[in-house]
């Protein structure tokens, strides 16, 4: 099994295949990599493990840690060992995923409380999910993500307005959700 160590040493090589426009490709356990060059090692290595957590050691997709792999890492001269800032950096990401685990289940049971009270056919309750679990949407990309119509995403838009849960933005008319 590679670690991230292996893949922060593959990444600070200077052997990597140069593109046309200045990207590099990087291949590291089977997964090729086209990243900017030359400082897109940290962005690069991130990327990796979000894709193929499994391969380090972090467990089975999907959870995906932003922010693992700092730029600090890929720095020629570091304030402290290499493993200490991997385990520095890891602990910060997974303190940033229990927040955001901790904000979204608080949200969640939110929208549980106050949709409880809805007709089985509203589709507010799947709407409120889905707002909150991608973030701003349109109209249109929410109705796409609730396989219904744009008269019944708006329709459930409204409702999830009228109870607090959503805004929409002036700007894009982009729905996103409240935060309490």
């Amino acid at each position: 099994m590679a670690t991230l160590l292996d893949l922060i040493a593959v990444l600070r090589t200077k052997e990597i295949d140069f593109l046309e426009g200045g990207s590099e490709i990087v291949e590291f356990e089977g997964i090729a990599i086209t990243r900017p060059a030359p400082r897109g090692a940290a962005w690069a290595a991130s990327l990796a493990v979000a894709m193929r957590p499994h391969l380090f050691g972090l467990g089975s997709p999907p959870i995906a840690l932003a922010g693992v792999l700092p730029c600090a890492l890929f720095r020629e001269i570091q304030e402290d060992p290499l493993p200490a800032l991997l385990q520095s950096a890891l602990g910060t990401a997974c303190d940033h995923a229990a927040d955001d685990l901790y904000t979204l289940h608080g949200a969640l049971a939110r929208g549980d409380a106050v949709l409880a009270d809805r007709n089985a056919s509203s589709t507010a309750p799947q709407a409120w999910l889905v707002i909150r679990g991608l973030g701003p949407l349109t109209r249109a990309e929410l109705a796409r993500a609730l396989g219904v119509t744009k008269r019944t995403a708006s329709l459930a838009v409204s409702t999830l307005e009228q109870l607090d849960l959503v805004r929409l933005r002036p700007a894009d008319n982009s729905i996103f959700p409240v935060r309490h």
